[in-house]
């Protein structure tokens, strides 16, 4: 380190910042030597707020921690209710929510290559992944009557029956996204710009980021094989063959390059569950309704989320609204523990921060809640 080392802010209104959060940047030269966390431009009280509404008026509420992947946030509560209240939710319901689930991963994937499109410069970026995420928005209105908050996923299943023609047009949007993200990965990840600003960049070591609680395509990209859709099968998941998508260097490129094979794991995942919907398609079983008065006692909600684990745990002294909600989201550590330890441990510019920074996918306002 310098004689002098300055700090700066980057953010909350910064190009480089991942949304409404800053960073107190200690930099000695060119180089970001200590990176600070600074919440609370977002914050709203959402996990206070849901202590006062009925247990199915606050799916208003859970998809509002992350706007970007909004359905997987949705399930997490939906689950640690149904948990609560003992009920396992009919078949049909199972697959149209895993596909909902999925669908969210991918939009919210290719809202992430917007973000790192534009880091690197690739400015065609995020026009093709906007272009495919607007038709993943226009399914989701026409089949839940909303573009980004959907509430479809309702503790006892989904909140009204899917329409005849869903196989149809799911598939139609599948192949839409697909030729574009194919698109993406020749004109992006086999840039040789792209590859020299990320490759060997923002390491993450395999024990380092199961030590720092790092989740999601942060973990698999430092190489661990890790998925809660996996280890802990919920939903129609073990139902269902995929890969996980894992890194070999623990590298910026690797973080990136998992997201994009997800993308396509995601799609498979779909094309299964269409065939199994399609056998229940005049089934009209597809919610229990849950009793207003809750019984005392906890539920746990466990998803693997865009961004990775997240948990929602559910206190209840029993009647019309939760006593206490609590939640496990997978950004905190990635802004806080992770960051700090990658710019400790590797020659970090200030230029390379935000690209970084990109790199991990953090969603602000689950930060703020």
């Amino acid at each position: 380190m310098g004689l002098k080392t300055v700090e700066i802010f980057l953010g909350p209104q910064h190009p480089g910042a991942p949304g409404n959060v800053a960073f107190k940047l200690t930099l000695d030269g060119e180089r970001v030597v200590d990176a600070e966390v600074v919440p609370g431009y977002l914050h709203r009280g959402f996990e206070k707020l849901m202590e006062y509404r009925w247990w199915e008026v606050n799916v208003v509420m859970a998809p509002r921690f992350c706007v970007e992947d909004p359905d997987n946030f949705e399930l997490a509560y939906v689950l640690a209710v149904e948990n609560l209240y003992g009920i396992e939710v009919p078949e049909k319901a199972k697959y149209v929510r895993t596909i909902i689930a999925e669908m969210s991963r991918i939009q919210s994937h290719l809202f992430w290559l917007l973000f790192m499109g534009a880091a690197v410069g690739a400015r065609y970026i995020p026009s093709w992944a906007m272009a495919a995420r607007e038709e993943i928005l226009k399914w989701y209105d026409y089949i839940t009557g909303h573009r980004i908050y959907h509430h479809y996923l309702v503790p006892g299943g989904i909140r009204w029956n899917i329409p005849r023609d869903f196989r149809e047009r799911t598939l139609k949007v599948l192949k839409f996204v697909n030729k574009i993200v194919d698109d993406i990965k020749k004109a992006l990840y086999e840039n040789k710009i792209f590859i020299a600003r990320t490759r060997g960049i923002g390491i993450l070591k395999p024990q380092d980021a199961i030590r720092l609680s790092a989740t999601g395509p942060v973990l698999r990209g430092s190489g661990v094989r890790y998925d809660v859709r996996k280890v802990d099968p919920y939903e129609a998941y073990d139902e269902v063959e995929f890969n996980i998508p894992v890194g070999e260097y623990g590298d910026t490129y690797d973080r990136c390059l998992v997201r994009l094979k997800e993308i396509y794991e995601s799609m498979n995942i779909i094309r299964q569950l269409l065939d199994k919907v399609e056998k229940l398609i005049d089934d009209k079983h597809y919610r229990y309704k849950i009793p207003l008065v809750a019984p005392p006692g906890e539920g746990i909600g466990r998803v693997e989320s865009a961004r990775g684990e997240y948990i929602v745990h559910i206190t209840s002294t029993g009647g019309q609204t939760p006593y206490r909600i609590r939640l496990r989201t997978p950004s905190m550590p990635h802004l806080t523990t992770v960051i700090k330890h990658i710019v400790k441990n590797e020659e970090v510019t200030i230029a390379d921060f935000p690209i970084i920074v990109k790199s991990l996918d953090p969603c602000a306002p689950d930060l703020d809640r």
